[in-house]
């Protein structure tokens, strides 16, 4: 995570504290949709300034986060969805990392 920018550091933890609010720590997996627009609000980060793209796009370009094919025709802002990398650099960032046994599940 040490290349990404602060903002987009800033908008994954808080993408993930949403997610284990609603749903519990233990389905934060790979494949997991990202509430970007909550994570946004809770950061300061407002959804319709470039400052908010650019931290999406620095997320995507580092492979952190990914679009979700499924959900193209899906009205609103894009879905994306939490990558195994993502993962590994929030685990970096002093969170549990994803457990071997978790990965495996994943991988094909």
């Amino acid at each position: 995570m040490e290349h990404m920018s602060e903002d987009a550091q800033v908008l994954i933890r808080a993408a993930r504290e949403v997610h284990v609010e609603r749903h519990g720590a233990q389905t934060f997996l790979p494949g997991t949709n990202l509430s970007l627009l909550e994570a946004a609000k809770r950061t300061g980060i407002r959804s319709d300034r470039q400052r908010y793209y650019d931290a999406i796009e620095d997320l995507e370009y580092e492979g952190a986060i990914e679009w979700d094919k499924s959900a193209r025709y899906a009205r609103g802002d894009k879905h994306y969805l939490i990558t195994g990398r993502g993962l590994d650099d929030l685990g970096s960032a002093g969170t549990v990392p994803i457990q071997e046994s978790q990965r495996k599940l994943f991988e094909g």
